[in-house]
C-alpha cells in the first residue's frame, strides 16, 4: 500500500492539464529513452518515455505528448494490481503514473523534480552550521550509507514571493552545475515544514581556515589554485550564471589540505545574466571582493566574477586585503574607486600583470576568462618554479576578517552561515533582529510522520550574516 502526504507542496504548479504540449528542443539530446506501461483497471498500455532535460515525452499511438517536470512532485509507488515498481509524477491536481523498469528514469527525474520522503531516505546525524533562514546537518542516506550535507530551510522564515523566487532560483542554478569544481547538488524533498538540499559533503573547510594556518603559498601553488577557479568559474558563465560572492569563505576544499580540489560553494548571490540588469538583486556581494560597476551601481555582465577572483590572487600573493578600510563604509568607498597599492608584493611580473588586468576598475578593459586561462602567469609557472626558492613565510592572514555579504534587499532567502565573528571592531547598525531557527532532528521527524497516513494512492522537498545597505550605500545593517 502507498503512502500519502497531505500538504500543499511550496511548489505547486497551476495547470489544467498534465501535458502542457511544452515545446521539444529537437536538436537536444535525450537523457534516456526507455518502453514502459501505464496501469488502468481494465488494461495495460505500453508508452514510450523520453527525457530530455527537464522535459517529459511520451510517444504513444504515434502521437507526442510533452510536459515540463521541473519541481514537479515525484515520488515511487507500486502496483495494486501486481505490486510492480513504478513513478508518480505531480503537477498541480493532475498526476501521471508508469510502471516497468523504472530506476534509471527515476534517477533522472529526482534530479529536477521534488521528492516527499526525506525521513524514510535519511537520518540526520549532526549539525554542522547555522544560520538564520537555513541550516546545515550532516546526514546519512539509509540505503547506502554514504553521507551528505543537506541544507534545511524553514518555510515559515520565507516571508515573500521574492524570497520564494530567490530559494527556487538557487535550487535551479545549482541543479545546473556539473563541474569538479563547482557545488553537487543531488536532489531536493520537502514536507509541510521544511525544505531540504541534498548537497556533496566538502570534508577540508574553506580556503580561509587553511590560510589562517599555513605558510606563504609558492606561485606554482598559486597558479594553480587561480587556474582551478577559472575553469570552474568558465563552465558556470558557460550555464549563463554569474556567482556575484567569490571568496576565500565560500571556497570550500573536498578533502582536508587539498588545494587542488576547491569547490566553489554558496550560491545564495548568483544570478542568470540578465542583459537589461534586471537582477532579483541587483547590488550584492561582500565589501573588499565585488567588482566596482556593482557599488556604482552600473550594468556589468560576467567579469564580476574575474574581478573578485583577482582580488583572491591580490590576497594569495601579498597576504593583506587590497580595501582595508577603518569601518565597512569606508572598505565599500575604496573598493568603489577601486585604487589598489601593489607597492611591496613579493612576486613576479606575469603574476602582477594578470593581477592588474583582473582588478582593473573598468569592466570594458578587464580581462576576459578566456584570455586570463592564456596568461602567462600560468604557462610559466612551472617554470619560474624551478628556478626561485621556494618562500616559506608565514602568511598573516588576520588582517583578512572575516567579511559580511551587502544586499540592498530587505530579506535573503539564502544566506551564508554564520560560523565566525563577523562583527570585528566595526559599528553596526541592527534596527531588528530576525528569530533564529532551532531546528530539532526529533521535530522534523515529528513533523514528517504526522503527515503520511495509509492509502491506496500515494503523494508526495549558509549562511553567514547578511549585510544589507541603502541605495546610497550609507547605513549598513547586518540581519542576525
Amino acid at each position: 500500500m502507498n503512502q500519502k502526504y497531505c500538504f500543499k507542496s511550496y511548489f505547486s504548479q497551476q495547470c489544467t492539464q498534465f501535458w502542457d504540449n511544452t515545446k521539444i528542443d529537437k536538436t537536444q539530446k535525450y537523457l534516456m529513452e526507455d518502453l514502459y506501461y501505464i496501469q488502468t483497471p481494465f488494461e495495460t498500455i505500453p508508452c514510450n518515455l523520453r527525457l530530455n532535460k527537464k522535459n517529459l515525452i511520451m510517444e504513444q499511438d504515434d502521437r507526442l505528448y510533452s510536459t515540463n517536470v521541473e519541481n514537479a512532485g515525484l515520488e515511487l509507488i507500486t502496483s495494486d494490481f501486481n505490486n510492480d515498481q513504478g513513478v508518480r509524477i505531480t503537477k498541480g491536481n493532475y498526476t501521471f503514473e508508469f510502471f516497468g523498469k523504472i530506476k534509471s528514469i527515476f534517477d533522472q527525474l529526482k534530479k529536477t523534480s521534488i521528492q516527499f520522503n526525506f525521513t524514510q531516505r535519511y537520518t540526520i546525524k549532526k549539525m554542522i552550521a547555522k544560520g538564520t533562514f537555513a541550516t546545515i546537518y550532516l546526514a546519512e542516506c539509509k540505503f547506502t550509507q554514504n553521507e551528505y550535507a543537506v541544507k534545511c530551510f524553514e518555510k515559515r522564515h520565507i516571508y515573500n514571493e521574492k524570497d520564494k523566487k530567490n530559494l527556487i532560483k538557487e535550487m535551479q542554478i545549482l541543479r545546473l552545475m556539473n563541474h569538479k569544481q563547482l557545488l553537487t547538488i543531488y536532489e531536493v524533498f520537502e514536507n509541510s515544514s521544511y525544505i531540504y538540499f541534498v548537497q556533496e559533503l566538502l570534508k577540508g573547510g574553506d580556503l580561509h581556515e587553511y590560510l589562517e594556518r599555513s605558510e606563504k603559498l609558492s606561485e606554482l601553488k598559486i597558479s594553480q589554485i587561480i587556474q582551478n577557479l577559472l575553469n570552474g568559474i568558465q563552465y558556470m558563465h558557460s550555464q549563463g550564471v554569474l556567482h556575484r560572492d567569490i571568496k576565500p569563505e565560500n571556497l570550500i576544499l573536498r578533502q582536508k589540505n587539498n588545494l587542488n580540489d576547491i569547490v566553489i560553494g554558496d550560491f545564495g548571490l548568483a544570478d542568470f545574466y540578465k542583459f537589461d540588469g534586471n537582477y532579483l538583486y541587483r547590488r550584492c556581494g561582500t565589501p573588499g571582493y565585488v567588482a566596482p560597476e556593482i557599488l556604482r551601481g552600473q550594468p556589468y555582465d560576467y567579469k564580476v566574477d574575474i574581478y573578485s577572483i583577482g582580488v583572491l590572487l591580490y590576497i594569495l600573493l601579498s597576504g593583506r586585503r587590497p580595501f582595508i578600510g577603518k569601518n565597512n563604509q569606508q572598505t565599500i568607498k575604496l573598493n568603489e574607486i577601486g585604487d589598489i597599492n601593489y607597492d611591496d608584493i613579493d612576486c613576479s611580473s606575469e603574476a602582477l600583470s594578470l593581477m592588474k588586468k583582473m582588478l582593473d576598475s573598468q569592466p570594458e578593459n578587464r580581462i576576459s576568462i578566456l584570455s586570463a586561462k592564456q596568461h602567462p602567469f600560468f604557462t610559466n609557472a612551472q617554470k619560474r618554479e624551478s628556478q626561485k626558492t621556494k618562500i616559506s613565510l608565514k602568511l598573516d592572514v588576520k588582517c583578512i576578517p572575516q567579511q559580511e555579504h551587502i544586499c540592498v534587499s530587505p530579506i535573503m532567502t539564502s544566506r551564508p552561515l554564520n560560523r565566525y565573528s563577523m562583527m570585528n571592531n566595526f559599528t553596526i547598525y541592527t534596527p531588528r533582529q530576525l528569530p533564529r531557527l532551532s531546528h530539532d532532528v526529533k521535530s522534523i521527524i515529528k513533523t514528517e510522520s504526522n503527515e503520511i497516513h495509509r492509502s491506496t494512492i500515494s503523494r508526495q522537498s549558509l549562511s553567514r550574516a547578511n549585510l544589507r545597505l541603502n541605495n546610497q550605500f550609507t547605513n549598513l545593517q547586518v540581519y542576525l
